[in-house]
């Protein structure tokens, strides 16, 4: 089944970006495999629970095929935007220390071997930069140049600061130069950069997550809630006391009310997955964040729905 997702992800996506996800997923210390057997039997999961509550709610055959077949990629979006997440805060986590490399590598003396830095970043308390120090030495002491180790560490960890830091890196070994001023001035450079993003990232990271928790539970569950305490009530009764519009008027005000709630909770959904997607800088993603935001909204309101009555 896993191979089948592959396939099916190969036909709808280029090889290329299924390439750079894949390495993206190993640098999380992951397999491809794992990731999408992963995905499969969570899927299956939630295609049966997403059935068993439509049901319980008599809705359309139709309507409930294609809830489904959502919820059944559902874990997949998921698992992908998972993975995205933990790529990128590693990345995050690299690009912290790269400021303090440089500075350590502006007080080596001049005439120091070049090795000397690789041992020590390796060594030293870098976090996650180091362990990508590790696997330069391991290319090296395979057989691999310095230049072409330090210009793998850039290309794998697809971080412009990391590439920056390898390039001067690489500019310092080949030249024999005495690179300590440029390497404190990059340095200086990426820690005020740093700041600014942190300062940038803090206020965006409130207004995302407020968004995908208002519309994947909050409001489709207080819309739930609500349409399943006015669809309970009797209707009928309000006719012996001669209450309000004829019963058969009331039965089409609530049905239309019930739509328009789902429209409601759906419109939320994909304006949300696109704004956030526009404050990332990436409004491609709109259809990632739409395709988890979506089924996941309209799940919660119909389970908070049943479990009103």
């Amino acid at each position: 089944m896993a191979y089948w997702i592959e396939n099916v992800l190969e036909y709808f996506f280029p090889k290329n970006a299924l390439k750079e996800f894949e390495e993206k997923v190993q640098m999380n210390n992951n397999s491809m495999q794992k990731f999408l057997t992963q995905s499969v039997l969570l899927g299956f999961g939630a295609s049966i629970a997403s059935i068993a509550i439509l049901f319980s709610q008599k809705q359309p055959i139709l309507y409930i095929t294609i809830v489904s077949i959502s919820a059944f990629f559902l874990p997949l979006l998921f698992n992908f935007l998972l993975q995205e997440y933990i790529f990128e805060r590693n990345k995050g986590k690299k690009e912290e220390n790269v400021p303090d490399l440089l500075l350590q590598a502006s007080v080596f003396p001049r005439g120091s071997a070049f090795t000397e830095i690789i041992d020590y970043a390796a060594k030293a308390d870098f976090g996650l930069l180091g362990e990508e120090f590790k696997k330069i030495k391991q290319e090296i002491e395979t057989g691999a140049s310095v230049e072409t180790a330090l210009k793998n560490m850039g290309q794998r960890n697809k971080s412009r600061v990391i590439e920056r830091a390898a390039n001067l890196l690489i500019q310092g070994y080949k030249s024999g130069a005495d690179m300590k001023e440029i390497f404190r001035e990059a340095a200086a450079d990426l820690l005020e950069t740093n700041a600014i993003l942190k300062e940038r990232n803090a206020a965006l990271v409130v207004e995302k997550y407020t968004l995908l928790l208002g519309g994947g539970l909050i409001v489709p569950a207080v819309l739930g809630l609500i349409a399943g305490l006015v669809t309970g009530f009797n209707l009928s009764s309000f006719n012996l006391i001669e209450f309000g519009v004829p019963l058969n008027e009331r039965k089409e005000i609530l049905s239309a009310v019930l739509f328009a709630n789902k429209v409601y909770i759906a419109e939320y959904a994909l304006i949300a997955s696109y704004f956030i997607a526009s404050q990332e800088g990436q409004s491609k993603k709109a259809v990632l964040y739409a395709s988890f935001l979506l089924p996941v909204s309209l799940l919660t309101y119909f389970a908070a729905r049943a479990f009103s009555f």
